[in-house]
């Protein structure tokens, strides 16, 4: 099975694009941040070996979609990716993850939001999903707080880690 074609697709200050093989030095420099790979569940650094030949396997998933977010206002730079993966298309239930802004002109200037929303609406009104939801560390409050404010609810926490979801339904358009 390969991959559906999706996207882009465009908010009003990002762009958001599948992870494409020219963007892995990238996305790995990213990932092997300290501050980033901190909040990841798997903290360990990545070998670049590694890395590609996970990408050779993500590519053909059809049900796991890691977007780059391109900054408009930073004339399409790349800015960090965001995902949703293990979708299950008979009960529409995906998750959401991945997260990250890893250019470092680009942080705390809501890029990170913008992207969760966007995604969300390609979740629901694109891929026809009913339920998204996500694990993030209990420490991880900045996280948190986006995806509060993406309208996302706790529904958990166990282990140090919140659960948290949102519904279809409980998903309001912006």
């Amino acid at each position: 099975m390969f991959k559906r074609d999706l996207g882009p697709f465009e908010s009003e200050r990002v762009t958001l694009r599948l992870l494409e093989e020219e963007d892995l030095p990238l996305t790995l420099a990213w990932r092997n941040q300290d501050h980033i790979r901190t909040w990841f569940l798997r903290t360990n650094l990545i070998l670049e070996k590694d890395h590609y030949a996970w990408f050779k396997r993500y590519k053909e998933l059809d049900n796991d979609f890691i977007f780059l977010i391109l900054a408009k206002e930073l004339n399409h730079t790349p800015v960090g990716q965001i995902s949703l993966y293990d979708i299950d298309w008979n009960t529409g239930i995906a998750e959401y993850g991945r997260l990250m802004i890893g250019h470092s002109d680009a942080r705390g200037k809501g890029y990170a939001r913008h992207a969760t929303f966007l995604v969300l609406r390609i979740g629901f009104e694109q891929l026809g999903l009913k339920e998204i939801h996500l694990e993030v560390k209990e420490e991880n409050l900045l996280a948190q707080k986006i995806y509060l404010d993406c309208g996302f609810v706790e529904t958990e926490r166990a282990n140090k880690l919140v659960q948290m979801k949102i519904s279809a339904f409980g998903f309001t358009r912006r």
